[in-house]
């Protein structure tokens, strides 16, 4: 299996370069509240299709598709006809701390944790997190090492 994942990760062929991957939700400007506030993820931008334009902070046009990230990871939150709720993200994290700093921040946050960190019989250290409307984030990490 580190064959495979070795081969992946170290492809000389990067012409895609990135993955954002678009969630259904029944309200973006609820949604972009939600990862903000309880998720700490950042706004990249947020569209209204009432304007046909990008919306500025202070705008009260209501947001119909946005960009939300956090550290490396960038989510796009669609209001109508793209994906569907309910889609599972895999979130890989750097080690079993950090898992637990997540699960920490986002305890102390009230996110919708619908699993605690736990060993995976696959061997990796797992938690599960649910946005507003049932997208699943499975974040993982290596296990600790043993000391």
């Amino acid at each position: 299996m580190s064959l495979i994942r070795n081969t992946l990760l170290n492809s000389e062929n990067d012409e895609i370069y990135a993955c954002r991957p678009i969630l259904a939700v029944s309200n973006v400007a609820t949604s972009i509240r939600y990862y903000r506030d309880v998720l700490g993820f950042k706004v990249g931008w947020a569209w209204s299709d009432d304007t046909s334009s990008f919306l500025e902070v202070d705008d009260e046009s209501a947001p119909s598709f946005a960009l939300v990230g956090r550290g490396k990871i960038q989510v796009m939150l669609a209001e109508t006809g793209q994906g569907t709720r309910g889609t599972w993200l895999h979130l890989d994290v750097k080690t079993a701390d950090d898992i637990d700093d997540l699960f920490h921040e986002w305890s102390n946050s009230a996110a919708n944790i619908i699993e605690a960190p736990s060993i995976r019989a696959w061997g990796m250290y797992e938690m599960r997190i649910q946005d507003l409307d049932q997208n699943v984030f499975r974040v993982s990490s290596p296990l600790r090492e043993a000391t």
